[in-house]
């Protein structure tokens, strides 16, 4: 049947299929009869729009977007529980193009009492890229809710950056054959997965630039310095990828749900893999006592830096590929100590004697 009452439900459902493609979801009616009327305007409404585009339930959406994300290597567990949180919270069988602005903003807000105002615009973030996803892979999503009004006002708290002590500490607790890779961060201001996934033959000696896969997937040229070069051209050639690590312990082949780890042989070089990359970096910084401090920022770090020793906010800008301007302007409490100095210096006076005007005197006339 094409219009039929789940169990435990009040309301009818329409389930039809024209010309390949399948039209299912609610009637909104409590009768048959009354199901059966909007499912014949659903029909009608197929017939005469054959553009519709399909419709796909919030869990399927939820797959298609994780997919994407796993083929650019950009998901993670974070990622992965918010969506779980999203879906659970609006219903994994509900159609995405049914589902309203006002039912999100409720999540969200529930989400708020429980976490922290960033945070929940993070996972508002990721909302909006699931929906955007959807309907980039032709799927009907209705009317895209309005994301910005969602999200909650956060203050804004300047860049975290490495203090050279903090650097020392640093390089000092990695394990060697990660240092490369840290070191390259730093000087580059790269985020984690282009410098992970920097490959040798992206690398142009003579032109001193390197074509990297940044973030959206695009590849572009990033000038490289003479100590990058340097660095690059140091590292083992052991596969593809230019950043490598020394295996500890040699290990079989195995399956870990759908994805496969491939054997390790114990003193070989092997790239590093974005969890494998997590466990070195979380035992640096917990080695070096350094808290609060995320591999990107390093990235932080590099533009804080080229700021404070430049002034050039548009050479920051092109360094760290930011598409707009006040991303780099994140970054202007490098000019603090300038704008401090100004101050001091206009209030500084210097006192000088200004010579009196002479005042003659009428002499008396003798008489």
């Amino acid at each position: 049947m094409s219009v039929y009452k789940p169990p435990n439900s009040s309301i009818f459902l329409y389930d039809f299929q024209h010309r390949g493609r399948r039209f299912y979801g609610s009637t909104g009616q409590k009768t048959e009869r009354a199901a059966k009327q909007v499912e014949g305007q659903k029909r009608a409404a197929a017939a005469l729009n054959l553009n519709q585009k399909p419709t796909i339930t919030l869990d399927e959406a939820a797959g298609i977007y994780e997919q994407k994300l796993r083929k650019e290597e950009r998901w993670s567990g974070n990622t992965e529980g918010w969506v779980d949180n999203l879906v659970n919270a609006l219903g994994p069988g509900n159609l995405i193009n049914e589902i309203r602005h006002t039912d999100i903003g409720k999540h969200f807000r529930a989400r708020a009492a429980v976490v922290s105002g960033s945070t929940v615009n993070r996972e508002i973030d990721v909302a909006r890229a699931l929906w955007r996803a959807t309907e980039r892979a032709k799927y009907e999503v209705g009317e895209m809710p309005d994301w910005g009004a969602m999200r909650y006002a956060v203050k804004a708290n300047d860049p975290r950056e490495l203090r050279f002590d903090e650097e020392d500490r640093l390089f000092d607790a990695i394990r060697e054959d990660a240092k490369p890779m840290v070191r390259f961060a730093l000087l580059s201001g790269w985020r984690v997965s282009e410098v992970r996934n920097l490959l040798w033959s992206d690398i142009d000696y003579p032109s001193k630039v390197a074509w990297a896969t940044v973030k959206g997937g695009d590849r572009v040229k990033r000038p490289l310095t003479t100590d990058m070069i340097v660095l690059i051209a140091s590292q083992t050639k052991a596969c593809p990828q230019i950043f490598t690590y020394v295996c500890q312990k040699s290990r079989a082949a195995r399956q870990v749900g759908e994805l496969r780890h491939p054997a390790r042989q114990k003193g070989h070089r092997y790239p590093f893999s974005r969890d494998g990359w997590r466990k070195i970096w979380k035992a640096a910084l917990d080695e070096a006592g350094i808290d609060d401090f995320r591999f990107h920022d390093l990235r932080h770090t590099r533009g804080t830096r080229i700021l404070r020793q430049t002034g050039n906010l548009a050479a920051a800008q092109k360094a760290l590929r930011h598409s707009n301007i006040k991303t780099t302007l994140r970054y202007a409490h490098a000019f603090d100590d300038d704008v401090r100095n100004a101050l001091d210096a206009s209030e500084s006076r210097t006192i000088t004697d200004v010579p009196k005007p002479e005042v003659k005197k009428a002499r008396k006339s003798a008489g």
